[in-house]
């Protein structure tokens, strides 16, 4: 048994707040052959939170992995199909990924719309994304996700906030497109028009 293998047990056996501090690289690196299918098999069980270390570990295994897991948890509104979406997005450069993170948003439950709007942000800023952020922050009831995608958006177009009167205008933007007049969202929109350009 290596060094490796048993620190990554005692890494897996961790609870609480040790748990969510992950696992160290270091606890991948000179496993055996046999020590790394069972890392990996603990790893899948662990999904979505391990996707990184599954790559790590054996990126045509993890793809497939990965994907089933997707599959299984999309559309599912309490679920967290979104990150495994993400990290597919990331890895595989596949934005098939992302179309499906935008289309399974109206499912999930209040709570994790918000994030779901950032982990859709982490993503390639594209045509896609901009609309999406804002059909949110045009028909979205749920604060934090207007919010969230008001922030993305400004951030996807390179709105700039370098000094103290761009941070002002940045500032007054957020605030209409959060704002529970259509009419003052809409103007802020027509605002940004001319940064759309940042996204070619």
């Amino acid at each position: 048994m290596t060094a490796a293998f048993e620190n990554f047990m005692k890494q897996h056996d961790k609870t609480g707040s040790e748990k969510a501090d992950g696992y160290s690289r270091d606890v991948f690196i000179g496993l055996e052959g046999s020590e790394k299918e069972i890392d990996f098999d603990l790893l899948v069980k662990e999904l979505p939170f391990s996707v990184e270390w599954l790559f790590f570990l054996d990126a045509g295994k993890a793809l497939s992995a990965v994907k089933k897991e997707e599959e299984r948890l999309k559309g599912d509104g309490y679920g967290n199909g979104y990150l495994l979406q993400e990290e597919l997005v990331r890895f595989t450069d596949d934005l098939s990924y992302q179309d499906r993170m935008i289309e399974d948003y109206p499912a999930y439950t209040d709570s994790l719309k918000p994030l779901v709007v950032d982990a859709i942000g982490r993503t390639p800023a594209n045509e896609a994304t901009m609309e999406f952020f804002k059909r949110v922050i045009l028909t979205e009831v749920n604060s934090s996700a207007v919010a969230r995608a008001a922030r993305r958006l400004l951030a996807a177009l390179a709105v700039p906030r370098s000094t103290e009167s761009e941070e002002n205008v940045y500032s007054r933007i957020v605030c209409d497109l959060r704002n529970d007049s259509l009419d003052v969202k809409l103007r802020a929109l027509k605002l940004l028009q001319p940064y759309e350009a940042n996204l070619a």
